[in-house]
């Protein structure tokens, strides 16, 4: 097949089609000056206020706890950005209205995912591994 798989068959259909594109550079940027590293992986050891983390081996059920967290602290009106480590080929950027359709398809794309509040409140990320990390900067 022609081209790139994940932009033709997964971000060129809904409900992935019709977000606005971003740089994921910027969330990544964004990300390395604010957390530490170990290996590729954020060190979340040297994290303590404000952040939980789960170990979920169902797929489902980390789909569901992830669209949960996202949808517990997204407010109307503001949008979430995501950004993949792997497939995804550009971060995206949407509302509150469709967290739950959009971020279930981000999920099937087999990457580490980092869902962030667009000011940067909160970020909800996703290994590849089964780790799932939220932490809300403002909200200890």
């Amino acid at each position: 097949m022609a081209g790139d798989y994940w932009e033709d068959a997964v971000y060129s259909v809904p409900p992935l089609a019709p977000l606005e594109r971003i740089d994921a550079t910027g969330v990544f940027d964004w990300i390395e000056a604010n957390f530490s590293f170990d290996g590729g992986k954020i060190d979340w050891r040297l994290v303590s206020e404000g952040h939980a983390h789960w170990r979920i081996d169902d797929e489902r059920v980390m789909a569901e706890k992830v669209i949960r967290e996202i949808r517990e602290r997204i407010s109307a009106g503001s949008a979430v950005e995501h950004a993949g480590d792997g497939l995804s080929p550009y971060g995206v950027r949407y509302s509150a209205d469709d967290a739950g359709s959009i971020t279930n398809a981000l999920l099937e794309i087999p990457e580490h995912h980092y869902f962030l509040a667009e000011d940067r409140a909160w970020i909800v990320v996703v290994s590849t591994e089964g780790d799932l990390d939220v932490l809300d900067r403002f909200n200890p």
